[in-house]
């Protein structure tokens, strides 16, 4: 057993409460996508440097916090009339970085390792994990945008809903979002989770994993 052990990632109506790692969303049946896409679609494939998605995780009860990034492999956003219509973005999760060790090298390394193993993403089997726009709505407070899409881990599609901010011009489409949070048994990840028998509670993993996207797409 390894105390540093932590599963984390890479993004419905959201529940009232937060977790300690972002506002909790509930998974929901996967939606079908409708694609909208005509003569005057403009299409932004370029991900632009700097774009990135934090992940956020931790031991039961918010102790020994984890948190790093992970970056996109390839994406996708559809404009028609100025407004999103369509998203696509695939993350590489072999790009997944720990970052709350400091210099610890030695530790940093036996985590990552353990999060790409086949105990948690398995990302021999399942380098990839891909989220894929079904809706966007008009937001509340300080997001302008309530988006709705399904999320894939491992062998697994659930949609989910999240806050963002949504900005488009000519050259750039960005998307960044509220600090949100999923349930990992939902998607199948069950390592050391609550109720586990021979599992000492010090090396439970809470089942919120959180994230923030923050991407840039350009033609």
């Amino acid at each position: 057993m390894k105390k540093t052990t932590l599963v984390a990632l890479v993004f419905g109506a959201f529940l009232v409460s937060c977790s300690d790692n972002g506002k909790q969303v509930e998974a929901g049946d996967a939606e079908t996508v409708e694609m909208v896409q005509t003569e005057t679609t403009v299409e932004y494939k370029t991900i632009k440097e700097g774009s990135y998605f934090d992940w956020r995780a931790s031991h039961l009860g918010g102790v020994e916090p984890r948190f790093g990034k992970m970056y996109a492999k390839t994406a996708e956003i559809l404009v028609n009339n100025g407004a999103v219509t369509n998203a696509s973005i695939e993350v590489d999760m072999t790009t997944l970085t720990v970052e709350n060790f400091g210099d610890d090298a030695e530790t940093t390394a036996k985590l990552t390792g353990h999060l790409l193993s086949p105990d948690l993403f398995n990302t021999e089997v399942y380098p990839t994990s891909k989220f894929e726009l079904t809706s966007i709505t008009e937001g509340t407070g300080e997001y302008d945008s309530s988006i709705t899409g399904n999320l894939t881990i491992l062998d697994v599609t659930k949609s989910i809903t999240f806050n963002a901010n949504v900005t488009v011009s000519e050259s750039e489409v960005s998307v960044v979002s509220e600090d949100f949070a999923i349930n990992r048994q939902d998607w199948g990840i069950i390592y050391h989770t609550e109720g586990d028998e021979d599992v000492p509670a010090e090396y439970i993993i809470a089942n919120d994993i959180g994230f923030t996207i923050n991407v840039s797409l350009t033609k």
